[in-house]
């Protein structure tokens, strides 16, 4: 019988600041911000505000993340997964966590 293998996912609201020189739209920007932080992937991002800067354009977005080995998760508590998310996310440059849950995982 074999096991499946379960990443952890939890939803973030998070303002990222994008740069004017980034390649792409907001949402790529945004995206490639959150994923600079190891262990974390993005798999849905919806942008929810923009604040346009002199250099930057601060976005509010909501994004579902996938949390890899590599975020230092060795617990499944879902209290656990949420707070380390919450801190990485908080020590990545640019990137301010509004609001972090975990989401469940689908059938």
């Amino acid at each position: 019988m074999a096991a499946a293998i379960h990443t952890p996912s939890v939803e973030a609201t998070v303002t990222v600041r994008v740069s004017q020189a980034a390649t792409g739209d907001l949402v790529a920007g945004a995206r490639a911000q959150i994923e600079r932080i190891d262990g974390l992937r993005v798999e849905e991002i919806e942008i929810a505000g923009l604040r346009p800067g002199l250099n930057d354009t601060t976005v509010e977005a909501v994004a579902t993340l996938a949390v890899g080995e590599e975020a230092g998760l060795n617990e499944d508590a879902e209290e656990f997964v949420v707070d380390r998310v919450r801190e990485r996310l908080a020590d990545g440059f640019g990137v301010d966590p509004e609001r972090v849950e975990r989401v469940e995982p689908p059938d």
